[in-house]
């Protein structure tokens, strides 16, 4: 099938899109604290999220040594080792959290839903048995960026390298997660045939689109930078055309009465989770993105796609609030 979108138009996909506003969220720079009653501790979680000379915007203090500051912190990490903060470790989480400050507390020693359970003024606590774990520093990653919306977490990932692997799995299981609601809501454009085609047709701008801008959250969290649209020619170069309008083309299934929503979903969702995890390989590895390895990583995503799809239509079919699309209807000839 003919793509029916140009190579030489691509960028016409994601003109709207201030590309600009998401890199200064890259490059800005920021503060995470690290806090713990022995500094050793902080010290150590510092070099999990850094390896190598301390990185100056992450600072390790000792609990009893904070002093409320007028600026807050992108993030407060508070290592503790008992169960209950100390008396300096709990004036610290009130301080950040009096600020609107979130805080994440890293509960050593110990696991299970007990230790893992956050408390009063804590966005979020995980429980680990030793910060040597090679498990650390994913774990201690994962939550970190879980308290920080938008793209500043891609600061995080450009400054701290170690942060990078749970920084690409949450942004490629979002837009992976997006396309495929997206995928589910304007799937049920297919019981109109008359609308079919060409609201399929913008399906497909919407899942490139929002495929291209991984794409460009990716490289710009693996610390690469550039004029944007130098960057997203590369994004597209490196997955070439054919790798591209493959999945396009793949996407384009919604225009098949017979195929069903269920696919389609499952499509939206293995495409993009794949074309995520190649940009992935490539910004880390270098390593050349091939129609082979997209096609081999939407069969390995779909059996994910297909069970995200599954549960996105029994949620639809038990939700008793109309749709935006049955709300549409209702003003179509005939539909009244």
């Amino acid at each position: 099938m003919a793509s029916p979108i140009k190579f030489a138009n691509i960028w016409r996909i994601i003109r709207d899109i201030d590309l600009d506003a998401i890199r200064r969220d890259a490059l800005a720079p920021f503060e995470l604290l690290v806090v713990a009653d022995e500094l050793e501790d902080a010290l150590r979680v510092h070099q999990l999220l850094h390896q190598g000379e301390p990185h100056p915007w992450v600072s390790t203090v000792r609990a009893a040594d904070v002093q409320a500051g007028e600026t807050v912190p992108l993030a407060t990490v508070l290592v503790t080792r008992t169960q209950e903060l100390s008396a300096s470790a709990g004036r610290v989480r009130t301080i950040i959290r009096t600020r609107n400050g979130p805080v994440l507390t890293v509960r050593v020693g110990a696991t299970g839903p007990a230790a893992s359970t956050p408390d009063p003024g804590e966005g979020a606590r995980i429980a680990i048995m030793s910060l040597d774990d090679a498990a650390a520093a994913d774990a201690i990653a994962t939550a970190l960026l879980g308290l920080i919306q938008g793209d500043e977490r891609l600061a995080l990932g450009r400054q701290l390298p170690p942060i990078r692997p749970a920084l690409f799995q949450i942004l490629i299981q979002e837009t992976a997660q997006a396309n495929a609601s997206f995928a589910l809501t304007t799937g049920l454009a297919e019981t109109v045939p008359v609308l079919s085609a060409p609201l399929n047709l913008g399906d497909v701008v919407i899942l490139t689109k929002n495929q291209l801008l991984l794409g460009y959250r990716i490289a710009l969290g693996a610390g690469r930078d550039g004029e944007p649209r130098a960057m997203i020619a590369e994004i597209v170069g490196v997955l070439g055309g054919g790798v591209l309008f493959r999945q396009i083309a793949r996407e384009m299934i919604g225009l098949i009465p017979v195929a069903g929503i269920p696919l389609k979903v499952a499509v939206a969702y293995s495409g993009t989770w794949a074309i995520g995890r190649a940009l992935a390989i490539w910004v880390t590895e270098g390593r050349r993105v091939t129609s082979e390895t997209i096609h081999q990583m939407s069969k390995e995503a779909m059996v994910r796609g297909r069970a995200v799809a599954d549960r996105l239509v029994a949620e639809r079919a038990t939700d008793t609030r109309p749709s935006r699309w049955r709300r549409f209807k209702g003003y179509l000839p005939g539909r009244r």
